[in-house]
């Protein structure tokens, strides 16, 4: 009975010291930097063009009126997409980009594509096309799109985007949302592009956030998000 009371008491112990630690104001994200215009929309001007490096994975599909003569252009059947629900196998079947940035297409031979966006590179394609097909559409996709996220969040993970867009907000989102010990004030981005490596620190709890160029991510980004000192704290020293 005793051991039971004790047990509770430590219990009771570690909340309070929870919530004397952390307060509800800071898990709030975006209180920083003043109120927002809610009648004043703002235009978007840090969204940057996704661009096409070594080692990506392209998804790319060629359509034409005879769609006999458009196969040899296509590495997977039209609806293989929507069958192969694994992304790993899905870029088994993509284009690999080399270190060069060439892809090798079918008929039309090497194709460099790096530092082109996904609209760039359909005009490009299209234009080799156009000696083979009647009127051809091109469609490209990154199959390679990952954002790995670590880190006091509560699903860490990296996960596949299939779309050229996603922004900080929806990873953290994806990841089931900081932990109440998430020190949101400063959150790492790791960013390789164009064989460098960059670091930033972004502010969770300003809404300056919105306006930064590490708001929407980019293909292999890593994001970690460190504890706050209440946690640390929590640990036990092992020594």
């Amino acid at each position: 009975m005793l051991n039971h009371k004790l047990t509770l008491l430590l219990l009771l112990g570690v909340l309070l010291g929870f919530q004397s630690c952390i307060s509800p104001e800071s898990l709030v994200n975006f209180k920083e930097g003043g109120q927002f215009e809610f009648d004043q929309p703002m235009s978007i001007q840090n969204q940057k063009t996704i661009k096409i490096q070594p080692n990506d994975v392209l998804d790319i599909r060629v359509h034409s009126q005879d769609v006999l003569t458009a196969a040899p252009f296509n590495l997977m059947p039209a609806n293989a997409s929507a069958i192969i629900s694994d992304p790993n196998l899905l870029q088994l079947n993509g284009y690999l980009v080399d270190v060069y940035g060439f892809i090798d297409f079918p008929v039309v031979g090497k194709v460099n594509v790096k530092g082109l966006s996904i609209g760039e590179a359909k005009e490009k394609l299209l234009t080799g096309l156009t000696e083979y097909l009647n009127t051809p559409v091109v469609n490209i996709r990154f199959l390679n799109f990952r954002v790995t996220v670590a880190g006091e969040v509560n699903r860490p993970g990296s996960f596949t985007v299939y779309n050229d867009r996603i922004s900080l907000p929806e990873l953290l989102a994806m990841a089931g949302d900081l932990t109440p010990y998430a020190n949101r004030d400063s959150i790492l981005i790791v960013r390789e592009s164009e064989g460098e490596r960059t670091y930033a620190s972004v502010n969770m709890s300003s809404n300056k956030l919105f306006e930064s160029e590490y708001y929407f991510l980019q293909q292999n980004d890593y994001i970690y998000i460190e504890p706050i000192n209440a946690k640390r704290g929590a640990v036990s020293d092992a020594s």
